[in-house]
């Protein structure tokens, strides 16, 4: 996965969590963890991030790697990396 998004989040991620090697995850992986930070966050953050997530527009039908880049895309738009780069920090994988 090689988006600036990816980029950023796995630059971050070394940063923070050097242990974790996050750069690595699955994207079945980084889906999960999408998935299960959307909740954490309040309305109007998961409106924002709706706004900018693609979803699976442009994707081929099959895998998680497309769609997981662009909602990882839609939570950089929306200013929130930094706070999804530390939920996974903390997040069993």
């Amino acid at each position: 996965m090689i988006t600036p998004a990816c980029s950023a989040f796995a630059d971050k991620a070394d940063r923070a969590c050097p242990l974790r090697q996050l750069r690595y995850l699955h994207p079945s992986d980084l889906d999960s963890l999408e998935e299960d930070f959307l909740p954490t966050l309040n309305a109007r953050q998961r409106r924002r991030i709706a706004r900018f997530d693609r979803g699976t527009q442009g994707c081929p039908l099959a895998g998680l790697s497309c769609p997981a880049q662009h909602s990882l895309a839609a939570v950089s738009k929306a200013g929130l990396l930094d706070a999804f780069v530390a939920f996974a920090c903390h997040a069993s994988v």
